[in-house]
Order: structure tokens, then C-alpha cells, then sequence
């Protein structure tokens, strides 16, 4: 059996695109409404008066938000903040729930 340069151009075509496509961006619009519904709600702790997350995405990468919501503990460690987070943990919003959750906070400036 003969190796066919084709074949061997598309697969290593297919092995560089592997590592070449970035991650699934979330989609903000759904992160509004994953905010809205979450339990326990954001907005216990969240709002205008108390805790306002108005320029969270001037001051967390989406990737510290998405920390902020799976591991609060350790990044309250981090950034030298104190109090209690919930943990929105897989249990509670999937991966895919977690990407439009940390898009939406992002467009907070």
C-alpha cells in the first residue's frame, strides 16, 4: 500500500488546525440570561447598591471571571479580597453556560 501525499497533506492540515483554533467564545446575550436565572441569584449580592459589577470586565480577563465563578475561594486568595462567594460549580452551570456567563460580564467596563 502506497502513502498518498494528499492524505498526508490533509492530515497534517487538520493537525495544525487542531491547535490553531481558539476557544469557544460565549455569547454574551446568553450570559445575560444565564445571569438572570442563576441560583443562587447574582443579584442577592450583585446590584447598584452592593457589590455593583459594573467594570468587572475592566479589571478580570474572562478567564479570571470564569476562575471567580468556579474556584471564588482561590481567587479572592489571589486578588486580597475577603467575604463569601458561592461556587457555581458544573453542578450548577455547565461549560458552555460558564463561556456566555464570563461574556456578558466582560462587556461590563
Amino acid at each position: 500500500m502506497r502513502f498518498h501525499p494528499i492524505i498526508g497533506i490533509v492530515s497534517l492540515a487538520a493537525a495544525v488546525l487542531a491547535f490553531t483554533v481558539p476557544a469557544r467564545a460565549g455569547d454574551a446575550a446568553a450570559g445575560k440570561v444565564v445571569f438572570e436565572n442563576a441560583k443562587p441569584p447574582c443579584k442577592t449580592c450583585h446590584n447598584e447598591n452592593r457589590n455593583p459589577l459594573t467594570k468587572v470586565g475592566a479589571s478580570n480577563t474572562p478567564d479570571e471571571i470564569k476562575a471567580w465563578l468556579r474556584t471564588p475561594k482561590d481567587m479572592m486568595a489571589k486578588k486580597g479580597k475577603s467575604g463569601v462567594k458561592p461556587t457555581f460549580g458544573p453542578d450548577k452551570i455547565s461549560d458552555k453556560e460558564l463561556d456566555d456567563l464570563a461574556a456578558y460580564l466582560s462587556t461590563m467596563r
